[in-house]
């Protein structure tokens, strides 16, 4: 939930009701009451730092860099737990090792690199350009899946 955007709560219902505090701000910045302007904030009843916390994240894009730059070290000082295309490797209560969904940004080849897209492989190996045709987005997630668990088998 994005508290900027607030794509979860566009009328603001759910900020009203688990944020009294915040209920009497304008939907223009219930959301980020940092933005109000003062005379806003004071006719609400609201005291940034006293009535409602001040904000802690001031430049998202930046400390989302930070996390994403977090992960990525983790991945890489873990290079046992990715596979070769990049995806988190788990094991199951059995022994046996399977991949799992892993976000592209923090898919890492096996020199740590992250991969920048995913890899086509070509028509002439049967491979994953053709993924698809026709089938519409149902046929290529299931198609991606198989091949993932494939890769998993080690086949």
């Amino acid at each position: 939930m994005s508290p900027v955007a607030a794509s979860q709560d566009s009328s603001g219902e759910y900020t009203r009701k688990w944020c009294p505090e915040l209920s009497k701000l304008p939907k223009a910045v219930l959301h980020k009451p940092w933005e109000a302007p003062a005379q806003v904030l004071h006719a609400a009843g609201v005291v940034l730092g006293e009535t409602y916390p001040t904000r802690i994240i001031s430049d998202l894009k930046a400390e989302r860099s930070k996390s994403v730059e977090a992960v990525l070290k983790m991945r890489r000082a873990n290079q046992e737990s990715n596979s070769d295309r990049g995806y988190d490797m788990i094991s199951l209560p059995d022994g046996k090792r399977t991949v799992v969904f892993t976000k592209k940004e923090f898919r890492i080849d096996p020199q740590g690199n992250v991969i920048k897209e995913f890899a086509q492989r070509k028509k002439s190996t049967g491979g994953i350009s053709n993924v698809g045709k026709g089938r519409g987005r149902k046929g290529k997630k299931a198609f991606q899946k198989k091949l993932l668990r494939q890769e998993a088998a080690g086949k």
